[in-house]
């Protein structure tokens, strides 16, 4: 009995050596990034919390780099897993921030001796951008028709039937019937009618794949008719465009624009809108909705459309924001109430004081946060940056981030470091943000 006592407590012992191992493990991978953007003739940064080095492969020669001391070397090599004790010993002084803008690939050795990952170092030209901080009305017209959901439609004599049903699908984009293109709700009805009882082929965009499905629309009945002016339905609910309020993140000296630092989403589909065509339109915020637990708020205000009031066009929208141009006289009168400032990479940002820009109250400010965590790699990349507000002005304005504020640029040590981009529903003074190099990936 004592040997089997002392037989599971050793390995106890041992189960709890390895978990503890792996756990550590897993915390280290998730404390160096994937991907990292170096500004030519920086040095190399990551963790220095962590003993690694850091092997830098070129084509003719691998770049050693002791993070955790802050020792720079270099040594020849014949590949990344030649790298022994011997070798780091015989290396000789180098900087970092001789390497050459483009991609490299680099290995982490920790203790100089054993690799545990692999990253991605991207050396760029120092970037400078304007950040924005503006509430902007959105609209985008959708590539085709999305399509929300299908019913069942009463044919007469309590009779029903459902022409789509399992053939066109929520988050479909219907873009032509029998050929001729759909562009918007009005022409699928219109093409639904001139067809009747006829077979139809509907082309649509389902993932994104474009397919071909063949239905037949239901004749309704007399009383439907007389109610929808319409003698032949799919059954289809259906939406072509979308209208909100945003915050544009920054532009460029050419008005290239980046805005939100996530996706224009559909609410009923829960999935990315396929914009054909969009716009930024002035906006006028009218009332603010507080945000309180489990009840986010919002900006509340007026979209003024029209030519007059186009700020710029909407080329693009992606899970890591909306991207297109501003208009020349608009680029001009926000670079006037604004300095070109540096780009701040995922290895500038660190936690502690910085602020975000909006113009929510009617008046561009800068409202104080504080970063929380960082994680360098998250399961969504519009997650890489928790924060919380402690500035009184916002907290009274708005009770902390509300639906509106998404996009507003981070700024820390003076430059632009990432941009707002989601609320914790439960405690509203706490917020995610996106790191600025993800939005400048698109």
């Amino acid at each position: 009995m004592r040997r089997f006592r002392a037989c599971l407590f050793k390995n106890l012992i041992w189960i709890y050596l390895c978990a503890t191992c792996c756990f550590g493990y897993s915390t280290m991978l998730a404390a160096i990034p994937d991907h990292v953007y170096l500004k030519e003739g920086e040095n190399l940064k990551l963790d220095c919390m962590l003993p690694v080095k850091l092997a830098v492969v070129n084509r003719q020669q691998t770049v050693m780099a002791d993070v955790s001391y802050g020792e720079k070397s270099k040594r020849s090599a014949e590949g990344i897993g030649d790298t022994t004790i011997k070798t780091l010993r015989e290396r000789t002084n180098l900087s970092c921030e001789t390497l050459a803008v483009g991609d490299h690939a680099v290995v982490c050795y920790l203790f100089g001796v054993l690799p545990v990952k692999e990253v991605e170092v991207s050396v760029v030209e120092g970037r400078q951008l304007y950040a924005a901080g503006h509430v902007v009305g959105i609209y985008g017209a959708t590539q085709g028709v999305l399509v929300l959901g299908s019913s069942p439609v009463e044919t007469g004599g309590r009779a029903y039937r459902e022409p789509a049903e399992n053939l066109i699908f929520a988050g479909d984009y219907i873009v032509a019937v029998n050929g001729e293109p759909v562009r918007k709700k009005e022409e699928l009805i219109q093409l639904v009618e001139q067809f009747g009882d006829r077979p139809l082929t509907i082309s649509l965009w389902r993932d994104d794949e474009l397919i071909d499905v063949s239905v037949s629309a239901a004749a309704v009945t007399e009383e439907a008719q007389e109610n929808s002016g319409q003698h032949y339905m799919l059954g289809l609910w259906v939406k072509d465009d979308m209208a909100g309020i945003g915050t544009l993140t920054y532009f460029d000296e050419n008005g290239r624009f980046g805005a939100l630092g996530h996706g224009i989403g559909d609410g009923e589909t829960g999935s990315l809108l396929r914009i054909e065509r969009g716009a930024l339109y002035e906006a006028e915020i009218m009332g603010i909705q507080k945000g309180k637990r489990g009840a986010p708020g919002e900006l509340q205000g007026v979209v003024y459309y029209g030519k007059e009031n186009r700020i710029g066009e909407v080329a693009a929208n992606t899970d890591i924001g909306i991207y297109g141009q501003l208009g020349e006289e608009r680029m001009q009168a926000y670079e006037g109430g604004s300095d070109l400032i540096p780009v701040g990479y995922k290895q500038d940002v660190t936690p502690g004081d910085a602020v975000i820009l909006s113009d929510a109250s009617g008046e561009l400010c800068t409202y104080h946060i504080v970063i929380d965590s960082l994680d360098y790699a998250p399961a969504d990349r519009n997650k890489g940056i928790r924060f919380h507000v402690d500035d009184s002005a916002l907290l009274e304005l708005t009770g902390g981030i509300v639906q509106g504020l998404s996009g507003s640029p981070i700024i820390q040590n003076g430059r632009l470091v990432g941009a707002v981009t989601h609320v914790l529903v439960n405690e509203p003074t706490q917020g995610y943000g996106i790191f600025i190099e993800n939005m400048l990936e698109h």
